[in-house]
């Protein structure tokens, strides 16, 4: 699981947001234990448990996603030795990379509490579909969680860079998200860039970097990227339609997005239907 290295042109991107005034958050100090265990000799499971039972808000994501309807378990679980056991190790590293991204961008004003909310909403909304759709993707939920969290997370990186920023995208109405391609215009960066690099940083796969990268943009991405990209824009549209706020591409990607999941329009209402109702008995 080691930290893959940098091509140069992404340390380039890196380095250049770098000198711009732009922080990546490094990975938090229980990842790289985490990654230590990993890739020592004896890669010893219940060192790992040991560690990750230290802290008390991981345990608790962890429980609430292991005992979640998807898994099916007859028994909750409150051993995350047990957790591991049913999760794997890939899975609950994702599961943790997640929960930490929320602890390590942002503040407490009302500004930040509002996206994290609506970013778990729509890794949840993701999680969901992965999990109805799995057989024919082979996307896991806890994969679509992790990247519902991280493809947006340039959005409060910027905010905290910019001060003109949630102005300039009247972000504290509530109804309104930035334009990637405004962003350029305006900051010579975007936040698919930003949440890109961060995710390179925290060593997330390679195809959730590239969906994070271009969940806007269905043109640069290979097949399981795409797929990963398909079940994003659902969670969004959603997600939308749930808070009664205004489309922004599903008109544009449904198509293609259906496609890639294997659904059709015939039978969508009752899916949608089906994701939204698994989405408020978990939530």
């Amino acid at each position: 699981m080691g930290t893959r290295p940098l091509t140069p042109e992404v340390q380039k991107q890196f380095d250049d947001l770098i000198q711009g005034g732009i922080q990546i958050p490094p990975q938090p100090a229980i990842l790289l234990e985490i990654e230590k265990l990993l890739n020592s000799p004896r890669n010893n499971t219940n060192a790992l448990a040991k560690l990750i039972g230290q802290d008390p808000g991981l345990c608790a994501v962890v429980f609430r996603v292991v005992n979640s309807p998807f898994y099916g378990l007859s028994k909750p679980i409150d051993n995350i030795s047990k957790a591991l056991v049913v999760l794997g190790i890939n899975q609950l590293v994702n599961i943790i990379k997640g929960i930490s991204l929320r602890n390590a961008i942002g503040g407490k004003e009302a500004i930040y509490e509002k996206f994290w909310e609506r970013s778990g909403d729509i890794a949840a909304l993701s999680s969901v579909i992965a999990g109805k759709v799995i057989s024919a993707c082979n996307i896991s939920p806890d994969q679509a969680y992790m990247a519902g969290l991280f493809h947006e997370c340039g959005v409060p990186i910027l905010m905290q860079r910019f001060p003109d920023y949630c102005k300039a995208f009247r972000l504290g109405e509530g109804r309104n998200w930035p334009d990637f391609r405004e962003e350029d215009r305006r900051f010579n960066t975007d936040h698919t860039v930003v949440g890109y690099l961060v995710a390179r940083h925290w060593n997330l796969p390679d195809f959730a970097c590239q969906a994070i990268r271009y969940h806007h943009d269905r043109l640069h991405v290979g097949h399981t990227a795409l797929t990963l990209v398909s079940i994003l824009q659902m969670a969004r549209h959603l997600y939308h339609k749930m808070a009664g706020l205004p489309e922004t591409q599903w008109h544009e990607m449904q198509a293609q997005a259906l496609e890639e999941l294997g659904l059709g329009q015939e039978g969508l209402t009752e899916f949608e239907e089906d994701v939204v109702d698994t989405f408020r008995q978990e939530n």
